[in-house]
């Protein structure tokens, strides 16, 4: 490749053991010339990861998210033709079709922290939102049912479920679901219906119960406080308590057109503050140890303005790990007004 004004050198241009041309400098004419002058027929030109500044905006230039979001834009076409073929023309869902989406998007050869990240950055029209939900929640069902070591079966139940869980939304006005601001109580209202919505039109074809139950209580609470019923702990299937941390979860960590995605330890400190009241303690507590384990390794930047990496997660507090900064160790777990902000 020419080389052009405006690229940046990747390397410090070093003439003997000094520093000619500094790393970082951008190209023009006076570069040019220096560097014709020094003889030099090759550079080390930054590319689109190098300059890119945090986390989120390393991962999109990447090849691989690249890859992964032509793979993402026809898979997501082919279950919007499976969802509206459903809908509108009561066509049966195969679910060999939606294996096969899962596993092209899913192998088991993807981390869970590259998968999350590669879900979490996509950007969608309002119109394929409620199909990205479903789609992302599907696939963060087959993590989950990997993390929770579930039988083959319940697994693959999980998994469906995931699918299909949120299918009455499709029954309702885009604008009212995806309303970037707060609902008003008639709209809530409507909202809420889709559970019933979603159960009745599956109910009439041959659904495992468990994903029809799902499809219906995945917004009920271990406490009581959820919908449409007001199930409580006992009543509420386990699938449909499952999808519930998921659907909470993509929810939270995934962009929307009006709002970035929180990064993975601002949504564990909300979740873990309901864990214990909402949801099965087991299961959640699975789910986001896994996300956890799987930060090791990534810089962050804490709100005392310190950045380091996170060296080791603290078992008896989720979310608060121990970060490894220039100034010295910081210890979440112990030092409680600090927390993260930023992957970077």
């Amino acid at each position: 490749m020419a080389l052009q004004d405006g690229m940046q050198l990747a390397e410090d241009i070093m003439i003997g053991d000094k520093v000619a041309i500094k790393k970082g400098t951008k190209v023009d004419h006076l570069v040019k010339t220096k560097l014709e002058a020094f003889k030099l027929l090759t550079v080390e030109i930054m590319e689109a990861e190098d300059l890119a500044e945090t986390y989120y905006e390393k991962i999109r230039v990447s090849e691989a998210f690249k890859d992964f979001k032509l793979k993402y834009t026809s898979n997501l076409a082919a279950y919007k033709v499976a969802v509206d073929s459903f809908i509108l023309k009561k066509v049966p869902f195969r679910f060999e079709d939606l294996k096969a989406i899962a596993d092209a998007l899913c192998p088991d050869s993807i981390s869970g922290k590259r998968l999350f990240s590669y879900i979490n950055i996509m950007i969608h029209d309002e119109a394929d939102m409620s199909y990205a939900h479903g789609l992302n929640v599907a696939l963060i069902c087959k993590k989950m049912g990997k993390w929770l070591r579930l039988p083959p079966d319940e697994a693959e139940r999980l998994l469906f479920a995931g699918f299909l869980f949120d299918i009455g939304k499709f029954m309702l006005p885009n604008d009212i679901i995806w309303k970037p601001g707060k609902l008003n109580n008639m709209e809530y209202d409507l909202v809420k219906t889709h559970a019933f919505f979603g159960y009745h039109i599956l109910s009439k074809f041959n659904i495992d119960p468990h994903i029809l139950n799902a499809t219906l209580q995945h917004h009920e609470r271990f406490d009581g406080s959820g919908y449409p019923q007001g199930l409580s702990r006992g009543e509420i299937d386990p699938i449909a308590n499952m999808i519930a941390i998921a659907d909470v979860y993509e929810a939270m960590t995934s962009a929307r057109t009006y709002r970035a995605p929180m990064n993975p330890f601002q949504v564990v400190e909300i979740l873990k503050n309901d864990m214990f009241l909402k949801y099965d303690i087991a299961v959640i507590t699975t789910f986001l140890t896994h996300i956890m384990d799987e930060m090791i390794g990534n810089d962050v930047r804490l709100s005392n303005g310190m950045t380091g990496e996170v060296i080791m997660n603290n078992s008896g507090a989720i979310g608060r790990p121990v970060v490894k900064c220039k100034e010295g160790v910081v210890d979440l777990m112990q030092q409680r007004d600090v927390k993260i902000i930023e992957l970077i």
